[in-house]
């Protein structure tokens, strides 16, 4: 009689701790760790540099760090009584955020291909407005002194990166004392239909401190085997800064700066 009793107490330890397992506990669980694995991906991708600086991308890991902590210590609270209240309501912006993050990933390309487009037509009107000018008032608008310009020179390159990636405006707004530059320049590729066969844009996007103060430019690249670059693919290269002609998705024609590329590599 006594053992029987012991297998009576055990299927009703059984039955207590499946009434214990709670559901909302659990669904937090599995809230929390994705929105860890979405801030993961983001870093990894390096997609985490359209929403805030590279300054701020320390502060993502440490986000990180914590939230994969939160993510451990629940584990403990799945196995709790159910706690009174409306769980939906408190899981609404949690899950809201979610689902606006993927939907800002995915609008990341049509984002780029727009502010890029909107460079090539302005560096198109600079250059007519340049040959308007008289020599004396070409640079007055100029972003870039040739101070800076001879700092970012290393072994004859003209060099762009994340420090300065104004001096692609600059090329832009003052392009023919850049004609026939060596240019250095590291971004992402960005192909559209209206450019010629060999090119693709090279962009990189200027944040301060978040998405909302960010601004994407780039320069047309001419390369021999820029079919074989994917979308969004990060490269470094160098080459020279010449003129090309270019046809949009209008049939409007555009007179645009661009780099010549002789050398270029993958950095993923």
């Amino acid at each position: 009689m006594e053992f029987r009793h012991i297998k009576i107490n055990n299927k009703g330890r059984k039955i207590r701790n499946l009434k214990r397992f709670n559901f909302d506990e659990f669904l937090w669980f599995i809230i929390i760790t994705l929105l860890d694995i979405c801030l993961i991906y983001l870093v990894v991708t390096g997609k985490i540099e359209f929403y805030i600086g590279k300054k701020m991308i320390i502060y993502i890991y440490v986000t990180i760090a914590v939230i994969s902590i939160i993510s451990i210590f629940q584990i403990s609270n799945i196995f709790t009584p159910k706690s009174s209240g409306d769980f939906k309501i408190k899981m609404l912006p949690i899950i809201l955020t979610l689902i606006i993050g993927v939907i800002s990933v995915c609008g990341q390309g049509t984002f780029k291909h727009i502010e890029l487009d909107k460079e090539v037509k302005e560096s198109d009107s600079q250059i007519n407005l340049k040959h308007n000018h008289d020599d004396n008032l070409k640079n007055t608008n100029s972003y870039i002194s040739e101070s800076d310009l001879n700092k970012n020179t290393k072994d004859g390159f003209l060099i762009i990166n994340e420090q300065n990636p104004l001096i692609l405006k600059d090329i832009v707004a003052n392009s023919q004392k850049y004609i026939g530059r060596n240019l250095e320049i590291h971004g992402f590729v960005c192909k559209e239909s209206y450019l010629n066969k060999n090119q693709f844009v090279i962009g990189r996007v200027i944040m301060n401190c978040c998405a909302a103060d960010s601004e994407v430019v780039g320069i047309i690249g001419e390369y021999e085997n820029s079919i074989d670059l994917r979308e969004n693919q990060l490269v470094s290269v160098k080459g020279k800064i010449n003129y090309s002609t270019i046809n949009d998705n209008d049939g409007v024609e555009h007179k645009v700066p661009i780099i010549k590329i002789y050398k270029l590599e993958t950095e993923d």
